[in-house]
């Protein structure tokens, strides 16, 4: 949910999942949210995963298509002049979209918190943030790439659900059905919830 509080904030919701898209027409400076944390995103298509790199300084460019990290609740930012450029395949939605089948969004679905396709025919509200990919993949689920927990808060990758690569735990041993934890596929750190 986004709205405009003002002519000099705009206020996001994070639900319960702790994640959210978001998108404006405008620079918005989220820096002063306190516990809310912007990420942009790149795909790549050769191992298909989604890099979220941290926004350092909280400002969110115009036209940008983001993810926003926190606690469940309201933020507010304020809208700037200051603007940048970021390197990111999120494309802004300023106005409502239907889906033509190729139209990933971050939706909390059967692998957890990740990027589903959304279904065809169905819509997207203006104010988010979406991927437009053609992999035909069921969804890319959080997975760490930096080897490290303390690294998590700087960088998230996305990997892909569909692969038929084993799974391990973090002992080695082979997991036919991940329960709840931390578990590695293709060599790739990721969690179940």
């Amino acid at each position: 949910i986004i709205k405009r509080t003002g002519d000099a904030t705009i206020s996001t919701t994070i639900t319960a999942a702790g994640y959210s898209t978001f998108s404006a027409a405008y620079a918005v400076d989220f820096s002063k949210a306190e516990g809310l944390v912007a990420y942009t995103a790149k795909v790549n298509d050769g191992n298909k995963t989604i890099t979220l790199t941290k926004i350092a300084d909280g400002i969110v460019p115009a036209n940008t298509g983001v993810v926003l990290k926190g606690a469940a609740g309201e933020y507010t930012g304020t809208i700037t002049t200051t603007d940048a450029t970021v390197d990111n395949d999120l494309i802004a939605n300023n106005a409502e979209i239907t889906s033509d089948g190729n139209i990933y969004v971050l939706n909390n679905g059967t692998n957890g918190i990740g990027f589903y396709p959304l279904a065809e025919g169905k819509t997207l509200a203006a104010g988010k943030a979406y991927l437009q990919l053609a992999s035909g993949a069921k969804g890319y689920s959080f997975v760490w790439n930096d080897g490290e927990t303390t690294g998590i808060e700087e960088n998230y990758e996305f990997g892909d659900m569909n692969s038929d690569a084993a799974t391990f735990d973090l002992s080695g041993r082979k997991v036919a059905n991940p329960a709840k934890g931390l578990y590695i596929k293709n060599g790739k750190k990721f969690i179940v919830k």
